[in-house]
């Protein structure tokens, strides 16, 4: 208080303190205006019994002018708020001083009008001020009275006593007015500094949104836009924009909210039309009731599953070192050993037998202990742009070089010259040789011939790549069809359970999916690349040899 007291009022004061004074205008003038009705009307005399009526009238004209005069200064703004603020209650006291003498002293009620100027100057200066403003229009009253009674030649003592009550009612409706308006500028200096705060951290967290790699959007009750950063619009598309219904802008994002406001949770990603991206959702209610905004939450379903491959491959890879520490060593020891055994001449029969179960066993864990190893070292590759068909046929060749002795006949189906894919070469290779190898090992069961064909086209929704690799074996059991891609799990008694694993792997840390395609006899495996085909761009690329 004590400092809010003692801080000077500026001379470049706010528009509400050149308002406060600017209205005592109009006061004046009506003022002025009821005072010379009275008069005219006859009833001027019972008020002001000692004023002759042409002074009155002139004085009237005088408080008119200054009143005009006043307000003219105060559009202008010239001189400062304060001296201004004297300049009104001069005017005031003298007019009012000399209505209250000619009305006859204090007791003719009209002391009360000097009231409204007290406190309209109190508002706008400073305690100190507001009371000498006080103390002035008191004095006034004083004055008058005593001109009064000087003029009437009488002596009464209890008129003095209405002045002072009068200048009482002053001080009293003056501080106190000063009080209010002192409080009401801390609580506009602090109403304006939260403001500023407030609007600083609005920016501030429009900022951080903005920047965000998540992508936010909310959505209010009337499923409108409210309020999305540049990475929704990166995800769902540039329709997706503020006051829009969220309809309109993005309608896979609009089913997804009605799905989860119904209490059903998308369990898959929604496909954006605009991008052709698969885009995860997360919803959330900010308050309570039906009108409440949802705040939405997307984020890109390949970079979270890249995201998700990297911890994979990360954990894999201090398994595997462990693997490879704890397992390898001593299974090396093993299996020199039972080379050694088996090379002696005393292991006849059986005991050969035993050994060679114990080889056979041996191969197998060294090759799960490979397989893991080789999974968990995949680094992030180098994705470029591949002549598909060129490609396959260098590749069918390498990989009849690798067999020399074993007819394993891959036929080259309906894959066109135009279609380019980008994906890691080395990647590629080693999942085609594991599907390959998967056709000629299991789908020959029987002793039954098998040939492997290969077929690509072009996706007519998005226009994605799919290459099919058909072999006319055995086929997969259809109760097995959900569990072929899980880690260990085999059929064959030499497998590791980790050839198909490690192909969709593979083929996701690539941006692309391996699935299995159920058909009437053999097995299908299908690569949907992630990229659409880029005709005109795969030109522009050095075709990648085998």
């Amino acid at each position: 208080m004590k400092a809010a007291d003692t801080t000077p009022v500026s001379e470049h004061a706010r528009a509400e303190d050149w308002r406060v004074l600017t209205v005592l205008g109009p006061y004046r003038l009506l003022l002025v205006a009821i005072l010379l009705t009275l008069f005219r009307s006859g009833y001027g005399p019972d008020f002001l019994l000692l004023l002759q009526p042409l002074t009155f009238f002139y004085g009237c004209l005088a408080y008119a002018i200054s009143a005009l005069v006043l307000l003219l200064l105060g559009v202008y703004r010239a001189p400062g708020l304060r001296a201004q603020a004297h300049l009104h209650l001069l005017v005031d006291s003298a007019a009012i001083g000399l209505l209250v003498y000619g009305a006859g002293g204090v007791a003719s009620g009209l002391g009360i009008l000097l009231l409204p100027p007290v406190v309209g100057g109190s508002l706008v200066i400073r305690p100190r001020l507001a009371a000498v403003h006080a103390a002035a229009a008191t004095l006034t009253m004083f004055a008058a009275e005593f001109g009064y009674q000087l003029q009437a030649r009488t002596w009464d003592a209890s008129e003095y006593s209405q002045a002072g009550l009068l200048g009482l009612m002053f001080f009293v409706s003056g501080l106190v007015a000063n009080l209010v308006a002192q409080r009401a500028r801390r609580s506009e200096a602090m109403a304006a500094r939260v403001g500023s705060e407030y609007l600083n951290l609005s920016r501030l967290s429009e900022n951080i949104i903005e920047s965000m790699h998540t992508g936010v959007c909310v959505v209010d009750g009337d499923d409108r836009v409210r309020v999305v950063n540049a990475a929704a619009r990166r995800l769902i598309g540039d329709a997706l924009q503020p006051s829009r219904p969220i309809a309109e802008a993005a309608p896979a994002l609009a089913g997804a909210l009605q799905a989860w406001r119904n209490g059903h949770s998308a369990a898959e990603p929604l496909h954006a039309e605009a991008t052709g991206r698969e885009v995860t959702s997360r919803f959330t209610r900010l308050g309570w009731g039906g009108t409440a905004p949802t705040l939405v939450m997307l984020d890109d379903a390949a970079q979270l599953r890249e995201q998700a491959q990297q911890i994979k491959f990360a954990a894999l890879g201090r398994l595997s070192a462990g693997i490879a520490h704890e397992i390898r060593n001593p299974l090396s020891a093993i299996t020199q050993a039972g080379q050694l055994l088996a090379e002696a001449p005393e292991i006849q029969g059986e005991n050969q037998r035993l050994l060679a179960m114990i080889q056979r066993h041996a191969g197998r864990i060294d090759r799960i202990v490979r397989d893991v190893l080789d999974l968990s070292r995949r680094d992030r590759g180098s994705r470029r742009s591949i002549r598909l068909r060129d490609w396959l046929l260098r590749t069918a060749a390498l990989y009849h070089e690798s067999h020399p002795h074993q007819p394993r006949p891959i036929e080259m189906g309906d894959v066109g010259t135009h279609l380019h894919v980008h994906f890691d070469p080395e990647h590629l290779r080693q999942i085609l040789f594991n599907l390959w190898d998967n056709s000629f090992e299991h789908g020959a069961a029987g002793g039954r011939s098998v040939t492997v064909l290969m077929q690509a086209g072009i996706d007519g929704a998005d226009g994605a790549v799919e290459l099919d690799i058909i072999d006319d074996g055995a086929g997969i059991d259809a109760a097995q069809h959900d569990r072929i891609f899980e880690p260990f799990f085999t059929t064959h008694a030499g497998g590791t359970g980790l050839g198909l694993f490690l192909c969709r792997e593979l083929c996701e840390y690539n941006q692309a999916r391996l699935s299995h395609v159920p058909g009437a006899a053999g097995a299908t495996f299908r690569i949907r690349f992630g990229a659409p085909a880029d005709r005109r761009g795969a030109a522009r690329h050095a075709e990648e040899p085998a």
